[in-house]
């Protein structure tokens, strides 16, 4: 028992030593690390994961028209809580117990330059209606007509 507790203590004095050094792995490195068994070393989805019977294809990452849909903040809380958190598949780890914030910030910054896109609100739209989360624009109830009921 007291060699666990040595080698506990030892692993924390090295962990400690690694922080005060600056030791922080890059969004690449943590991505590389993360990400690459479903979304491929490149982030076209093509990781050694994505298999037939994998019930879910993993996002291809450098697509910039799909990719476009999701603010910053919706790619946060998906690296942070998971895919279910964000209605995407929830076989999607969550790594916020894993990576610290400033790590998941970094790596979403890394998936904009691999799909070369920033966030675009029409895109979100267009994709919210096509999975039918949003009705279409003329069947949008009016609030006049509600009242005047």
């Amino acid at each position: 028992m007291r060699s666990l507790s040595l080698l506990a203590a030892l692993v924390l004095l090295a962990g400690s030593a690694w922080a005060q050094e600056g030791f922080r792995p890059t969004a690449e490195q943590n991505f590389l690390w993360y990400c690459i068994q479903c979304h491929g070393p490149k982030g076209d989805g093509k990781g050694v994961n994505n298999t037939a019977k994998l019930p879910v294809t993993p996002r291809n990452l450098t697509d910039g028209r799909d990719m476009a849909q999701f603010a910053d903040e919706d790619m946060v809380r998906t690296i942070t809580r998971g895919g279910g958190a964000s209605d995407l598949s929830p076989i999607m780890p969550p790594w916020g117990n894993t990576l610290s914030a400033e790590e998941i910030r970094d790596l979403v910054t890394h998936v904009r330059t691999l799909c070369k896109c920033q966030f675009d609100p029409k895109a979100k739209e267009r994709f919210l209606k096509e999975q039918g989360k949003l009705p279409p624009q003329n069947q949008a109830p009016d609030p006049m007509k509600e009242t005047l009921r």
